[in-house]
């Protein structure tokens, strides 16, 4: 008897028997389901933090200033060098560094017609709009002379516009007020920071020199580089980094440089280690279903007794009969495996026009269900298996 023919008596003894089927491989159809569901909702809800915490960020890297321990080890109070337009000057002439961008920060309450919204605001130049890419999309972008010449003007981005500018058509020209200072709204940018983690703070823009006079903090808080290429965008930001402590000349510490790919890995792996231990739970009832297989193939051992006999009394070896069992055991699990896998494609479907993000289904995790459930077939049908394999043909053809 040949695999071809073996796989036609399992399924016609799987049709034979089709309630009974059914319900044996419902164990291992919503074990394989809910694993690609898991696993599937897991990774697309992972992708999508990564791309609303990461995606901004990609091929930037940000230089910090690091002071030196004391000899016993310790970091006491250390005020952070002062840095200057000329030292951004000198970081974007270095190879490799597409724009360096100077930042600093304030935080305040905007006032409009009786409206008002707590605010993050970041002073920022010219060079932040080509090193983060950002979508204007009223008004314009800041120039030279906004900053040099300390003009007082803001933008938002659109969630703060419609928290505060819901019902106005024109806002562009607008004076809002913040802590009673009147500011110019020369502009609105689609939003960098996603909703969820905004805690109902809008997000704006000024010019940096702004900033540092109307909040009291440096000029440049922070620098920010966008590489020219992401293969060597930390031997760039060494270079960067070694530079700026030279220019500031630094005896007790020294810049160094942070990326968020470490950050983004560090993430990417604790979500992977949460998806698949929950997965891995969700894969128990694929064992509780596999319990099922070897239990019903029993009963098919014990029904079909006086069948094996008489294949045994024309010839039928002990191997062929224990791989014929085996077989069936295999086709049941894996037509579970698949009907599993189809209700899940299905449901990852609809959960993705439900859910803010789309649910990703692997072809390896498919893969793996498949053969995962024909291993289960195989570890749970070879009992069945070598007990009809062991019969005697004289005992079985008296089988009543």
């Amino acid at each position: 008897m040949n695999i071809i023919e073996s796989f036609k008596i399992a399924l016609s003894s799987i049709w034979n028997h089709k309630i009974r089927s059914i319900l044996t491989m419902l164990g291992i159809i919503i074990g394989v389901c809910a694993v690609i569901i898991i696993v599937a909702l897991g990774t697309g809800a992972k992708d999508q933090m990564t791309q609303d915490m990461f995606g901004m960020e990609e091929n930037v890297i940000e230089l910090y200033y690091e002071p030196f321990p004391d000899e016993d080890g310790n970091i006491m109070y250390w005020e952070e060098p002062n840095l200057t337009s000329d030292d951004l000057a000198e970081i974007q002439s270095i190879p490799g560094v597409k724009v360096a961008m100077g930042i600093n920060y304030g935080w305040g309450s905007i006032n409009h017609n009786n409206k008002q919204i707590e605010m993050d605001i970041t002073g920022v130049g010219r060079d932040y709009f080509y090193g983060k890419k950002l979508q204007v999309i009223e008004g314009r972008g800041f120039t030279e002379q906004d900053n040099q010449n300390m003009n007082r003007v803001l933008m938002i981005d659109d969630y703060t516009r419609e928290k505060l500018f819901k019902d106005d058509e024109e806002i562009i020209g607008e004076i809002i007020e913040i802590y009673g200072n009147p500011y110019k709204l020369i502009g609105v940018y689609k939003a960098i920071t996603p909703e969820q983690y905004r805690y109902g703070n809008g997000e704006g823009l000024m010019p940096r020199s702004v900033v540092g006079m109307m909040f009291g903090s440096p000029e440049i808080q922070q620098i920010q580089l966008l590489g020219e290429s992401p293969e060597t965008l930390s031997q760039t930001a060494d270079i960067a980094a070694s530079r700026l402590t030279e220019i500031k000349e630094l005896e007790d510490g020294m810049y160094t440089y942070w990326s968020m790919d470490e950050f983004e890995e560090e993430f990417d792996t604790f979500y992977t280690t949460i998806t698949l231990f929950i997965g891995s739970i969700a894969g128990i009832s694929l064992l509780v279903g596999g319990i099922g297989v070897m239990n019903i193939m029993l009963v098919s051992v014990t029904e079909r007794t006086r069948e094996i006999g008489l294949r045994k009394a024309i010839g039928a070896t002990r191997i062929r009969i224990l791989f014929q069992f085996l077989i069936e055991a295999m086709t049941l699990t894996i037509l579970g495996g698949l009907i599993g896998i189809g209700i899940a494609m299905f449901a990852t479907y609809i959960l993705s026009q439900l859910l803010p993000f789309t649910a990703v289904v692997s072809p390896v995790v498919v893969i793996v269900g498949v053969s995962f459930s024909a291993f289960i077939g195989i570890v749970f049908g070879i009992l069945p298996a070598n007990k009809a394999s062991k019969l005697s043909p004289i005992d079985a053809l008296r089988h009543e």
